[in-house]
């Protein structure tokens, strides 16, 4: 059981990475050296982040999920528990959203077009789809909103299909998913709840899978081709990079890193070895896991107004060495308030909801 939080963990730290990387650097650097500029473009693809968070959320949900059914607080003790983790941060940033205005007088870092009670309610991803994100430091929300609104489906689907059919209505979800996404198109692809089914749902099969011990069997046995298939995954993916076919809200895209991401959580998950658990384990891919929420809800937050009351200006873009300092301050900023934040804050709203269990008395 440890040795499986720590894995994930450490994937999760691969997650977080990937989307400091897109927007701290790929997002951010304007160079004058093409050798440089090559090298950042490798990051193109640290958008993609989320959608390992996806798999991993879909993967881990939905276990907890099928192993707590059929309990009597099967809905209040996941309702309770997510609250817990998820809304105590999320409100302290949305505090920052209304109080802050009071205090700098800046449109630039406040003037929003998405509305505020969107992002009470965990709709602000429909809004942003005609505002093209909203403002800057606040957008990437909207992976939250498209968490939020799979948490209010998955609960009931779970409760009331059996597997089989749990599984159809999964394929037949993720199937849909590419459909969705070619007919919003752009940005709407990207952020829409069911264009973006695949990634989740595609986790969510592998921990159903994982709960039948004969397709378990199975994967084990065909360790080979699953380790295959993801080297294939991986290279393809260089290729969109190289190619630059590969964007926020494209298609195929968006499948390809669905099943990559998939295929990479089964091989960490299923075959473990001392190489590969070395490399995920460790303690600092662990420690960026593990502290991975509080790092991506305020990492932008770090950026903008680090730029902003350094350098005065709103860009985070870095053409030189003081900008780029003022983005590491930003860095270190982010990660400083991650370690404050999970040890005095978001800990004890963890530890409090240990307290609500799964009752194992069935309803009759």
């Amino acid at each position: 059981m440890t040795n499986r939080i720590k894995i994930i963990d450490g994937i999760r730290g691969i997650a977080i990475l990937l989307v400091i990387a897109y927007h701290y650097v790929f997002g951010n650097a304007v160079l004058d050296s093409p050798l440089a500029n090559k090298l950042i473009k490798f990051l193109n693809l640290g958008w993609s982040g989320v959608d390992l968070f996806f798999v991993l959320s879909g993967f881990l949900i939905v276990g907890i999920l099928l192993d707590s059914k059929g309990s009597n607080t099967y809905f209040s003790t996941f309702y309770i528990r997510r609250g817990l983790r998820i809304l105590p941060l999320y409100y302290i940033l949305l505090l920052l959203y209304l109080i802050l205005p009071e205090f700098i007088l800046n449109d630039d870092l406040f003037k929003d077009s998405v509305p505020f009670w969107s992002y009470l309610s965990f709709t602000q991803n429909f809004f942003m789809i005609r505002h093209n994100f909203g403002l800057g430091w606040i957008a990437i929300t909207w992976s939250l909103a498209v968490e939020e609104q799979f948490y209010l489906l998955l609960p009931a689907l779970i409760w009331k299909l059996d597997k089989k059919n749990l599984v159809y209505t999964f394929l037949v979800l993720i199937t849909l998913a590419p459909i969705i996404c070619l007919y919003f198109s752009g940005l709407g692809g990207y952020i829409f709840p069911l264009a973006r089914s695949n990634s989740i749902l595609m986790g969510g099969l592998l921990s159903i899978a994982y709960r039948e011990k004969h397709i378990k069997s199975l994967l084990i046995e065909h360790q080979k081709i699953i380790i295959t298939l993801l080297f294939m995954f991986l290279v393809g993916a260089g290729v969109i990079i190289l190619k630059e076919i590969g964007a926020p809200g494209s298609t195929f895209t968006q499948l390809w890193l669905g099943i990559l991401y998939t295929l990479f959580l089964a091989t960490c998950t299923l075959f473990p070895n001392k190489i590969l658990s070395s490399l995920i384990e460790n303690p600092i891919l662990i420690w960026f896991g593990t502290r991975s929420y509080s790092i991506y809800l305020f990492h932008l937050f770090f950026l903008k107004f680090s730029h902003y009351f350094i350098l005065e200006k709103y860009s985070t873009e870095f053409t030189n060495w003081n900008e780029l300092y003022v983005t590491l301050i930003a860095f270190a900023l982010t990660l400083i308030a991650a370690e404050v934040s999970f040890r005095y804050f978001e800990s004890i709203f963890l530890t409090f909801g240990k307290r609500f269990q799964y009752k194992t008395e069935k309803i009759s």
